[in-house]
């Protein structure tokens, strides 16, 4: 294989001195490879293999299990601050337990590395900080494997989403038109219009100019959150995200 950018996703001890790490990278999307004497080189190599790193590796072998041959840096490493970093280990999770390996899906790799920058620019003190790069980015990845239904255009009744009604979402229609009225709230699985095509604007700004996240508003990004946790709950099963109990440690009170 020619060099490659990459990221790390997770890594883990293998026999003595060794790693397996799983990367992210643009053409060959997650794949594993092992680093050879990773734990014993504490001084070049194992300070290099760090999680939100940009690097240029290579990959040895015939096997599916490839061998780490030499990296080397291709950019300053992001640093997250504070509740950054537990968002950066979340979004490294989800990769690692949805993403097929070796399928390439370069929108997710564009998302990803638009994520990583986002929550460097961040405080790091406030959830509030991490919802709009959070939100985008997990739209980004249920689009990109299929499995959000389009945000603007209501299939069932053929045309697009209306901002002024409400909408349910379903496995076999996606977004269908339903009756609210003023003495009932929402189903959880039920969403306003305008916070829909709120969503897709994020997903048609990706990779463009970024949304001040005032002009997206707390109720879109709220409803997106909802939304994302319906989509993803299919796809992890009953397991728990390490990064989600592990945040909730730390921040219990956030």
């Amino acid at each position: 294989m020619p060099p490659q950018p990459a990221f790390i996703l997770h890594s883990r001890p293998f026999r003595d001195s060794s790693l397996i790490l799983e990367l992210f990278t643009p053409d060959y999307g997650r794949i594993a490879c092992i680093a050879k004497g990773a734990r014993r080189d504490k001084q070049r190599r194992q300070r290099a293999l760090q999680p939100f790193s940009p690097l240029l590796v290579t990959l040895l072998g015939r096997h599916d299990l490839k061998t780490l041959g030499p990296l080397e840096s291709a950019g300053q490493p992001m640093w997250l601050k504070g509740r950054a970093v537990y968002a950066g280990l979340y979004a490294n999770e989800l990769l690692v337990r949805l993403l097929p390996e070796g399928e390439s899906l370069l929108s997710v790799f564009a998302g990803y590395q638009e994520l990583l920058h986002a929550l460097a620019d961040v405080s790091g003190e406030h959830n509030a900080e991490l919802e709009l790069p959070l939100r985008r980015f997990e739209l980004n990845l249920l689009q990109s494997l299929g499995s959000c239904p389009e945000l603007g255009f209501s299939p069932i009744v053929n045309e697009p989403i209306r901002s002024e009604i409400a909408y349910r979402l379903t496995l076999e229609d996606g977004f269908v038109p339903v009756v609210t009225g003023p003495e009932r709230s929402p189903r959880v699985d039920e969403f306003y219009g305008e916070q829909l095509l709120a969503m897709a604007q994020l997903l048609d700004e990706q990779g463009g100019s970024e949304v001040p996240a005032g002009e997206i508003g707390g109720a879109a990004l709220s409803a997106a959150k909802r939304l994302s946790r319906l989509l993803l709950q299919p796809l992890l099963g009953n397991r728990p995200l390490k990064s989600r109990e592990l945040f909730r440690q730390v921040y219990s009170s956030g």
